[in-house]
């Protein structure tokens, strides 16, 4: 399979969906607003779209807009909310260590992907959406190869993606654990959209359970070039990537050098899911071996 992923008409229209959206939780402003939007309509007309690639661009536009609003975190409030109904959730499913399959664990861990106000807007309730996902399908085959590839692992480095979703995500960082490999979690460095922090790994004590770093990048997933060198180093020494979400794939998918890569996502687009010959919803997980590009 493929992995070439090429900005779209699409891409461009999510992306200005998302920048009125964000300036929207930016300000109550109107002419502010519309500076912002103005500012970013400006930044995407200068781009050569056969180079671009769509995390960077992404990136670019939330920083615009929080610096037109001098908003250092316009989803704020959105994130605490996420954390705190994930935590909620996760009580409401009695699940502990004791008592969770591995399949459980990614089922779980992959149903909190859906926790994105970046996504696709739906009018369905979160924990509507969050119950769906449990339910959906997921190939158990690919989910013991996965465990088999952590039983082989010494150092893991997991890539958190959305706030709320981290919660869920101590489940399977746990499970790991228990599996013989020594976790690293990382965050993004600042805020951009509903993306995890070290404030969100705070939050829902994600830093309790294992060491917490942050990329050291304000982007919507990972750009090596704009990485602290405390994240380069796990980046480095890891001999195996836990990539969540949309965000993480797009921006990881064509880099060549770096560990057995392993993605757990839904589906939110067209463009990935016709990459990864898909639907949207659908439950994803995939396997990259290191040193190639293909699926």
């Amino acid at each position: 399979m493929t992995s070439k992923l090429t900005v779209t008409p699409e891409c461009l229209s999510c992306i200005l969906r998302q920048a009125v959206e964000a300036s929207e939780y930016a300000t109550e402003d109107l002419p502010l607003r519309y500076r912002a939007l103005k500012q970013v309509i400006g930044h995407l007309d200068g781009i050569d779209w056969n180079k671009a690639e769509h995390v960077q661009i992404a990136s670019r536009v939330h920083k615009i807009i929080k610096k037109v609003t001098r908003n250092p975190d316009p989803y704020s409030q959105l994130k605490k909310l996420s954390n705190k109904m994930a935590l909620e959730w996760l009580s409401r499913l009695g699940t502990s260590n004791n008592n969770l399959s591995f399949l459980t664990a990614i089922r779980i861990a992959a149903a909190g992907n859906m926790i994105d106000f970046g996504a696709i807007k739906t009018t369905e309730q979160p924990e509507i959406l969050f119950a769906k996902a449990l339910k959906g399908e997921i190939d158990s085959n690919e989910v013991e190869r996965v465990k088999r590839i952590i039983e082989g692992s010494k150092r893991v480095l997991y890539l958190c993606d959305n706030a709320g979703e981290i919660a869920f995500d101590k489940l399977l960082v746990s499970i790991i654990q228990t599996l013989g490999s020594e976790v690293t979690v990382a965050v993004r460095g600042d805020p951009v959209m509903n993306d995890a922090t070290l404030e969100d790994a705070s939050e829902v004590e994600m830093n309790k359970l294992a060491r917490t770093i942050s990329t050291g990048a304000e982007a919507c997933g990972i750009i090596l070039l704009e990485s602290s060198p405390e994240f380069l180093n796990a980046f480095n020494q890891a001999d195996l990537l836990i990539s969540k979400g949309q965000g993480n794939l797009e921006s990881l998918i064509n880099v060549r050098l770096k560990p057995t890569t392993i993605y757990i996502l839904k589906v939110k687009c067209n463009l990935i899911a016709n990459l990864l010959n898909s639907r949207i919803g659908s439950t994803k997980i995939i396997i990259q071996r290191t040193g190639t590009t293909e699926l």
